[in-house]
């Protein structure tokens, strides 16, 4: 193809996605699509992204929540503003967030960020976390989904510690665009491997959702 000035070229019409373009590959000269180039751009801008949920973002249950907490470190004075999760009675904190329209209204995941205060040994902690999706005019008293749980060891007082990402949970209800989603996040004391026997403090948690759109539109 000779060459050609951009100023010499006829303006074109709207681009469809059967429009044809040329491409470099290695060294040769290749036709494209439209859409095979769409597909390539939403394939970098969408697909799984991280939300930072802090713990005073939640609420604790009204029945068996768990505490608000604070702590000031030693030396330079940074303060933790936590959630308290007893090592016996298993308690609650729930958020809620409107989902955007880009979600691809599936399963979501998350990881826990949390830390202890002194303690001699077993540093065994398992979060979990459910969820349940309510549209215009749903009931709000709602059942939610199976939980999924997110299995971490602590060790050094005060430390940060970020859990494993949990498996996929299904978000209950029938999720559509926009919904309000509802989360429950719980630790488990009667499971095996939580072994801590003093309050783990729930900083917050990273919750993994998968847009399938560029915009909210």
């Amino acid at each position: 193809m000779a060459d050609v000035k951009i100023s010499a070229l006829t303006a074109d019409s709207a681009v469809t996605a059967t429009d044809e373009f040329v491409k470099n590959e290695s060294g040769t000269s290749k036709k494209t699509t439209a859409l095979k180039l769409s597909t390539y751009v939403l394939s970098g801008a969408v697909g799984k992204q991280a939300l930072w949920i802090p713990a005073t973002a939640m609420v604790a249950r009204t029945t068996n929540g768990a505490a608000s907490g604070t702590a000031e470190m030693t030396t330079n004075k940074n303060m933790f503003v936590t959630l308290d999760f007893d090592t016996s009675t298993q308690e609650f904190a729930q958020f809620s967030i409107t989902m955007p329209s880009s979600w691809n209204e599936s399963t979501v995941t998350f990881k826990p960020v949390w830390s202890h205060a002194s303690t001699s040994t077993n540093f065994g902690v398992v979060f979990q976390l459910a969820a349940v999706a309510v549209s215009n005019d749903d009931a709000g008293d709602v059942a939610f989904g199976t939980a999924q749980t997110s299995t971490d060891t602590g060790g050094t007082t005060n430390d940060i510690y970020v859990g494993p990402e949990s498996s996929a949970i299904t978000v209950s209800g029938s999720p559509a665009a926009g919904d309000l989603v509802m989360f429950q996040i719980a630790r488990v004391p009667a499971n095996g491997s939580d072994t801590m026997a003093i309050d783990a403090r729930l900083h917050g948690i990273v919750l993994y959702i998968t847009t399938d759109a560029l915009t909210d539109s």
